[in-house]
């Protein structure tokens, strides 16, 4: 479908066309799908996400790092030890009842109202079943979803010097009022009655009380922010091409979630992703030997290498959900990452946005009121929908 214009196109610079190069400042940029997956699948360490203002934390202050900063054998220990809240059979069993519900409740309110922001909607969506996953079931959902937030979109570039010092005080603020009102209740209710949660299991590892805060941080930014955004922009696409509207309603499970894939593979949430190389890595492009050295920082382009026809086969700026991709690559390219620190919830995510766009999309006369403005999220350098008013 080449009408099919893509909503970051609008403010998205493409990098260079070489699969692998290094630029004046000695960063490596991926863009090549082959090339991606080399490096991370190599020896490489988390960059992204904060990650290296993590390791600047005093030692005195300093936690057992959360999953997402972990690497080798502690990190996939508790990913197989997590893996059980995302699985198929969990979300079948478990999560889907709940997403129904919720997205039955939104939708009742918005069609009470006639119009509405869809942004805000998507936030609560995407907040309650992350609450489930998480355990952060203790506290009104509408005041957590405003926590996570402002703590999303807080300067993260924080430290104890002058220059730093407000931006940290900040964040502690925004930190102190999540763990107040939504992460101690969770912990209080859980260590007289465990449940099938991950702040349960965290408190059966003897995880202290500040360690499962920054997990409940680290999976509700995870669980609520890219998912909101999806949910926007394929809504967006959706109502803007009657005809993908009405093949979406129309379709089966399957046929839905290429859809959506497919949308995804064109307009990824996470932008970039960030490592740094633990020692010399040799990469093979187009026939050649490309030696990035040991420490340095590469940053992989989500979009561009998503676009590789090496990889996702024929006319790959295209919008087609039927695409025949390489063996072994997923419709929706590496919108989910690569490797070992590949998304946990990505079943979650886009069960969670079939359930509430066939919903939402099946409802008379719904349309776009006014276009949402475009922004970016710097903490998962991806794009934001704000103000996106829908009406019936």
């Amino acid at each position: 479908m080449n009408s099919f214009e893509t909503l970051t196109n609008r403010w998205y610079i493409p990098a260079r066309t070489l699969p692998v190069y290094c630029d004046s400042d000695g960063v490596w940029h991926i863009t090549g799908y082959p090339e991606a997956r080399a490096v991370l699948q190599g020896a490489v360490r988390q960059a992204g996400f904060k990650a290296e203002t993590f390791e600047r934390i005093p030692p005195q202050f300093r936690i057992e790092k959360p999953v997402l900063f972990q690497e080798g054998e502690p990190h996939r220990e508790q990913r197989r030890l997590t893996a059980k809240f995302f699985s198929p059979a969990t979300v079948r069993q478990r999560y889907i009842p709940l997403m129904e519900r919720t997205a039955d409740a939104i939708l009742a309110e918005f069609q009470q109202k006639r119009r509405g922001d869809l942004n805000q909607m998507a936030g609560m969506m995407a907040t309650s079943v992350v609450a489930e996953v998480v355990g952060l079931t203790e506290s009104p959902l509408p005041g957590m979803t405003r926590r996570l937030d402002r703590i999303l979109h807080a300067n993260l570039d924080i430290g104890l010097d002058l220059r730093h010092l407000p931006a940290y005080l900040n964040v502690q603020g925004l930190v102190l009022s999540f763990y107040l009102r939504d992460v101690r209740p969770a912990i209080r209710i859980r260590r007289r009655q465990p449940r099938e949660d991950l702040i349960s299991h965290l408190i059966s590892q003897g995880r202290r009380d500040r360690e499962i805060l920054v997990e409940c941080i680290t999976y509700g930014a995870a669980g609520m922010v890219t998912t909101q955004e999806f949910l926007c922009v394929a809504a967006y696409h959706f109502l803007r091409h009657p005809d993908l509207k009405e093949a979406f309603l129309q379709g089966d499970s399957e046929r839905r979630r290429a859809m959506l894939e497919e949308i995804l593979r064109l307009e990824p949430v996470v932008g970039h992703l960030y490592r740094r190389a633990e020692q010399d890595l040799e990469i093979v492009s187009e026939g050649q030997t490309v030696i990035i050295p040991a420490g340095a920082l590469i940053d992989l382009h989500i979009m561009e290498i998503n676009r590789d026809a090496r990889a996702l086969g024929a006319d790959p700026l295209a919008y087609n959900p039927e695409r025949e991709t390489e063996r072994g690559v997923s419709i929706s390219g590496m919108s989910f990452g690569f490797g070992a620190h590949r998304c946990a919830g990505e079943h979650l995510a886009l069960t969670e946005s079939e359930v509430f766009l066939s919903r939402f999309l099946a409802l008379p006369g719904v349309h776009i009121e006014r276009e949402p403005a475009l922004g970016r999220n710097e903490t998962i350098e991806g794009y934001e929908l704000r103000r996106f008013m829908v009406a019936l």
